[in-house]
């Protein structure tokens, strides 16, 4: 495993990665990282590639990625890897969605609570864009890194919110 710390324009973001993709990615306080990552230990090693497919995003110039975040340590039948599934390949760039609509999507149309709890612990924000994910009323929360986040990156993406 390798990790990097890198500057965006909503704050630096630690990334993790290894031979399968991007495993972790958190923006401003590293929400999403456990209290230790193993990774963290040794020096940073940043990937240059990744790097720069994060830097294009902010810019607003890439709409998809070519890395892929590392979902192999879940089960592939556990519910939260199949609404993070279901949420990057059926809700594209610029798109929202709401959580009782992606429950609707991985057939599971009562549990759009348990589809918010899975955005609330996403450990790939925007490669697995759990952004695009808003309530019915409104533009619902982002875990720990708050609403004004949320609604950062979905302006990169040209979503306006009024709520």
């Amino acid at each position: 495993m390798a990790w990097w710390r890198q500057e965006t324009p909503l704050g630096d973001a630690v990334v993790v990665v290894n031979d399968v993709g991007v495993r972790r990615l958190a923006i401003g306080a590293p929400t999403g990282l456990p209290p230790h990552d193993e990774a963290l230990d040794g020096p940073p090693e940043r990937d240059d590639d990744i790097a720069r497919e994060l830097d294009e995003y902010f810019a607003g110039t890439r709409r998809s990625f070519a890395v892929h975040a590392d979902l192999s340590y879940v089960d592939p039948d556990h519910f939260g890897r199949r609404v993070l599934e279901a949420l990057t390949r059926e809700v594209p760039w610029g798109e929202t969605v709401t959580y009782g609509e992606l429950a609707d999507i991985v057939g599971s149309p009562r549990a759009a609570r348990a589809v918010g709890n899975v955005m609330a612990h996403n450990p790939v924000q925007i490669l697995l864009p759990c952004h695009r994910v808003v309530a019915a009323g409104g533009i619902g929360g982002y875990g720990s890194s708050g609403v004004e986040m949320k609604r950062a990156l979905l302006a990169i993406e040209g979503v306006g919110t009024a709520t």
